[in-house]
């Protein structure tokens, strides 16, 4: 083991994640108006990407305010969830117990690198947006437990986000045309959001997440592409990025959001 892979910064404290934080972050409105029914723009496409059928087994890590759950309920699955906050825990338990899916949904506070279900148990397992607040020796351990609670043919669905490329070289050239419109944007983007200084410690690029699947024993499709168009906010322009989006090598550094798709790779081979 490498002299890198030996310090371990201590994790986030779990009381930082309250209801406050779960009232702030992404897809509240939507989760505010529907309880869960309907899903915000991310969790959508992490949802597609899952293909989830009737009767699977579904695991969310770090399930926030329970909408996978329900979500993959309301597709006939069978859905666990565990967060290591106590509020995530309290807050996803009565979003479902509201939508009467005790049957179909279990939720515990429980630690992602100590996950509590027998090995194989599951066809599908989420992780949204906790991949840039683990650790890199939490990631490892993580990932192994994840690789553990699939099925030899089951799919892990990532989402994480920010993009690093996005960061270091999109987001300036991004600051630059804010300017020209009288906007000023703080040179860091991590000073745009509330929590993000704090709490990101472990932000990911394409090459970076690829790396660490395979390093789990996962073979992973990897891409940055962004959940929300440029030109719902910036009309034109926008317009214009969107475009770029969806070319090489544009669409790394333009692109905040990563998804991924992975399996674990065959032992015998």
């Amino acid at each position: 083991m490498s002299k890198k892979s030996e310090f371990k910064p201590e994790p986030i404290p779990s009381s930082l994640y309250d209801e406050e934080y779960f009232a702030d972050v992404e897809g509240y409105q939507v989760f505010q108006m529907s309880q869960g029914t309907t899903a915000s723009r991310r969790l959508q496409v992490a949802l597609q990407l899952g293909e989830i059928c009737p009767g699977d087994r579904v695991l969310d890590v770090g399930c926030g305010r329970g909408e996978v759950l329900i979500q993959a309920a309301l597709r006939g699955a069978i859905a666990f969830g565990i967060d290591y906050s106590a509020a995530s825990a309290d807050i996803a338990h009565r979003t479902t117990a509201a939508q009467k899916m005790a049957m179909t949904t279990k939720v515990s506070q429980a630690n992602s690198k100590a996950l509590p279900f027998a090995s194989a148990a599951f066809d599908h397992v989420f992780l949204l947006d906790i991949v840039e607040h683990l650790h890199p020796w939490e990631l490892e351990e993580t990932l192994a437990e994840v690789r553990r609670v699939l099925q030899p043919e089951g799919q892990c669905v990532i989402h994480t986000m920010p993009n690093l490329w996005y960061y270091r070289f999109g987001y300036p050239i991004y600051r630059f045309l804010q300017r020209l419109r009288g906007e000023q944007l703080p040179a860091d983007p991590r000073h745009r959001f509330r929590y993000h200084a704090a709490m990101h410690v472990n932000e990911q690029d394409v090459l970076s997440l690829k790396a660490n699947l395979r390093g789990a024993g996962f073979k992973a499709r990897v891409w940055a592409t962004n959940v929300q168009p440029y030109a719902q906010e910036h009309g034109q322009l926008g317009a214009v990025v969107d475009w770029l989006c969806r070319v090489y090598p544009f669409k790394w550094i333009l692109c905040n959001d990563l998804f991924a798709i992975a399996s674990p790779m065959d032992e015998r081979l």
